[in-house]
């Protein structure tokens, strides 16, 4: 019988077209900016990565109602010996999830005792708990929600301690990252047209805010894949019962103030370039956070021929603007401009403005990749723009044509009238003037025309914290294997888990492989569409709505609800 109702509903809210003028600016931008998503530069072929001799076939897992199991036994299943039913009784077990059954039959005296797990060669580990506390600290688990899992499940209770399961884990996951890592050094030399000589991006991350963490990673990315080269994991949390006689045993790497991590860690990865990958690491990308590039300049690894060059990460430069801008805001706060008028409030310099001219700024060095000179006219031509009137229009900057970004310039090609709107008083834009010039120098552009960031370090900083919640304090063997695990699966995929699984003695079997392969699948078109002109239009949009709404909420505020002992 035909429904009489519709099944899909009209989608409800505003439905963001493809912008030709978005997708245009994106054509023009230069030859160096990239294309494609960086998940698809890493992971061009999902299928390549799960090949058929990985498959498993046959090695299956599943939950099973052992009251079903034993039914079926008793009713269906018979004796050898006498060929009379048999019953089957699980015995008490402390092997974690792998549970001991006996067969027993009701006539004779027939018995055969055997496991639902196999277990590691020579060793009385079960492999479905070394899989179990892997996928754990896949997730950023540990054991005791193993065992909150195990109690709703109702299934055995799981390992109490990991520690023996860590050991191994990480044994496996590092064997595998290195691999990993080794292999995207190689690609590197490759993409630099086999000059060992490689650029680098390096960056440092905490698991405790505040520089009082006792935990950090740095890692190193190559400039030209976007993949980890090279990680250090560092910690100065001491586990010894005795302080005295600590220094043998103990698994503390590091010594001195949690800001100093990344410095540490940067020379020990620069010091160990032409052992680990025979190349030398001549390009640095940092975020000028830290004294890391100092210290490696200071040390002269690579000797008076190979000097490290310094390479500022646009992300970086980009927010500066905005950071140098609120702070003169700040600064300023209750002073009178020489127009008799504060620096902000309605119509100059708010937050949202601010915001804007930040934009304007990434974008005017993006855009001009190939020359300094243009890359800094066209942040002067920002800062004449916001002088603009109609009465004294300052365009002399902005580029000419009916494709200019500039509206004036974009009317007096067509022919067409405009109207100045978005400029500010000129005490205002007066006042900027030493930041737009400090902005602007050449030494620091100079710097910039690479037109990389250090987004992939962020990203597998983001993936090391989803293995290693920042939430829960760990050791230093848990820490690693997240890093190491992070590693692997952020340069080569989940398909990298077949090969740590392998590494452990455990056959992946049909459903980890298939699993596996859609979530990468999955992921990579997630990556897809965020990369999309269209998408970005929206985040965009949404982003600036939401200041704009934060901002007004900032400025109707007049009654405060809440506030450290004020009620």
């Amino acid at each position: 019988m035909p429904r009489s109702t519709r099944i899909f509903k009209k989608r409800s809210g505003k439905i963001y077209k493809k912008s030709e003028k978005a997708v245009t600016q994106v054509e023009n931008l230069s030859p160096n900016v990239q294309k494609t998503c960086a998940k698809e530069r890493k992971i061009p072929n999902i299928d390549d990565s799960f090949s058929a001799e990985n498959a498993g076939k046959g090695v299956l897992n599943s939950i099973i109602d052992v009251n079903i199991l034993a039914n079926v036994f008793k009713n269906f299943v018979n004796c050898k010996n006498c060929n009379s039913g048999l019953e089957l009784q699980v015995l008490k077990t402390t092997s974690g999830l792998a549970v001991s059954f006996v067969l027993d039959c009701f006539q004779c005296e027939y018995t055969h005792e055997f496991s639902s797990s196999d277990f590691h060669e020579e060793t009385q580990i079960a492999i479905i708990n070394t899989r179990f506390v892997y996928a754990l600290r896949s997730i950023g688990k540990g054991a005791e929600a193993g065992r909150m899992f195990c109690a709703v499940m109702n299934l055995p209770q799981p390992p109490t301690r990991f520690q023996e399961y860590n050991k191994r884990l990480l044994n496996a996951t590092r064997e595998v990252s290195e691999s990993t890592m080794q292999k995207a050094a190689k690609e590197a030399i490759v993409e630099n047209n086999g000059d060992n000589n490689i650029a680098v991006a390096v960056d440092g991350t905490w698991q405790k805010r505040g520089y009082t963490s006792h935990n950090g990673v740095v890692t190193v990315t190559s400039m030209d894949t976007g993949k980890v080269i090279d990680v250090d994991v560092l910690s100065k949390y001491c586990a010894c019962k005795n302080k005295k006689n600590h220094k043998a045993s103990c698994k503390s790497n590091f010594r001195g103030s949690s800001g100093m991590m990344e410095v540490k860690g940067a020379c020990n990865i620069f010091k160990r370039s032409l052992t680990f990958h025979n190349a030398r690491y001549t390009k640095y990308l940092g975020d000028g956070d830290s004294k890391a590039f100092e210290a490696i300049a200071k040390e002269n690894i690579y000797g008076d021929e190979f000097q490290v060059e310094k390479l500022e990460c646009i992300g970086h430069v980009m927010k500066r603007m905005g950071s140098r801008l609120r702070r003169l805001k700040e600064k300023m706060k209750g002073q009178v401009l020489s127009d008799g008028k504060r620096l902000s409030g309605k119509n100059r310099l708010t937050d949202s403005q601010i915001d804007k001219i930040q934009n304007y700024y990434g974008l005017a060095i993006r855009r001009n990749l190939d020359c300094v000179h243009a890359m800094r006219q066209a942040i002067w031509a920002i800062f004449m723009h916001k002088l603009s009137t109609d009465e004294n229009p300052q365009h002399g900057f902005c580029p000419i044509g009916e494709d200019s970004w500039c509206g004036f310039k974009k009317a007096e090609a067509t022919g067409s009238a405009y109207k100045h709107k978005n400029n500010l008083p000129v005490a205002v834009v007066e006042a900027m003037r030493p930041v737009f010039r400090d902005l602007s120098h050449p030494d620091l552009l100079k710097k910039c025309v690479h037109g990389n960031t250090q987004n992939p370090n962020e990203s597998v900083n983001n993936v090391i914290w989803s293995r290693v919640p920042k939430s829960t304090f760990v050791q230093i063997e848990a820490l690693a294997l997240g890093v190491y695990d992070a590693v692997c699966t952020f340069n080569e995929g989940n398909s990298a888990r077949l090969q740590i699984l392998q590494n452990l003695g455990i056959e992946p079997g049909e459903y980890t492989l298939h699993a596996l392969k859609c979530l990468d699948k999955e992921k990579l078109l997630r990556a897809k569409y965020a990369f999309s002109q269209q998408s970005k239009e929206r985040r965009k949009a949404k982003r600036y709505k939401r200041k704009r709404e934060e901002e007004k909420n900032k400025t109707n505020a007049q009654i405060a609800g809440y506030g450290a002992g004020m009620f």
